[in-house]
């Protein structure tokens, strides 16, 4: 897209909720532990909204939700949980464990093995967590995911906080070293499911 204006990131509504759902479960698509886990589904896209409907309501009540426009139309967004949140709380896990069940059918509770896994590794230092972070396929490489990092990020360094996230596809963790985020763990699991590399941004000095 030659000439393509640049992303505005601004603050989400609930009203971007379905957009900014459909735009993640394309830029997710080819994730290597959710295609693993729905790797029998012939709906996957469907699911994968479903999906980020759901951490987009979680985010958006108790985060930030960054959406990326150009124009007036989402291309990317980030969901970002502050120090002392815990994303979910057990208690909207309980809530959402139907829909999780539309989301993950048979493969539930192996789902639930690899969310149970990488929190037992999150760390307990306050920080900011960018729970996830997307760009449509179409917009991919053009800065979207760049500006949205300095927004979040930004928001890190003014409130004295490091920043931490998670990925399972290995060509982010050179995109995320840019930004200043350093590999802390690595995550694998018993089962054939795609490992977990956790990120960790230590309080920038000024």
């Amino acid at each position: 897209m030659l000439g393509a204006a640049p992303a505005r990131v601004r603050p989400a509504s609930s009203s971007d909720k379905r957009p900014v759902a459909q735009l993640l479960a394309q830029a997710f698509f080819g994730d290597p532990q959710l295609s693993w886990l729905l790797q029998r589904y012939d709906d996957r896209r469907q699911r994968l909204e479903r999906l980020f409907e759901i951490q987009f309501s979680d985010c958006l009540g108790a985060g930030v939700v960054d959406v990326a426009v150009v124009g007036d139309g989402p291309v990317g967004a980030a969901l970002w949980m502050p120090p002392g949140q815990r994303f979910p709380t057990l208690r909207r896990q309980l809530v959402t464990l139907p829909q999780h069940r539309r989301v993950f059918g048979r493969n539930l509770r192996l789902a639930g093995r690899v969310l149970r896994a990488v929190a037992a590794v999150h760390p307990s230092e306050p920080h900011w967590y960018l729970a996830v972070l997307g760009v449509h396929p179409d917009w991919q490489g053009m800065g979207v995911g760049a500006a949205l990092l300095r927004s979040g990020l930004g928001r890190a360094d003014a409130d004295r906080s490091p920043a931490y996230l998670e990925t399972s596809k290995e060509s982010n963790e050179e995109i995320y070293s840019h930004f200043g985020f350093e590999i802390d763990n690595h995550v694998s699991f018993e089962f054939a499911c795609p490992p977990s590399t956790t990120m960790w941004r230590p309080l920038q000095s000024t």
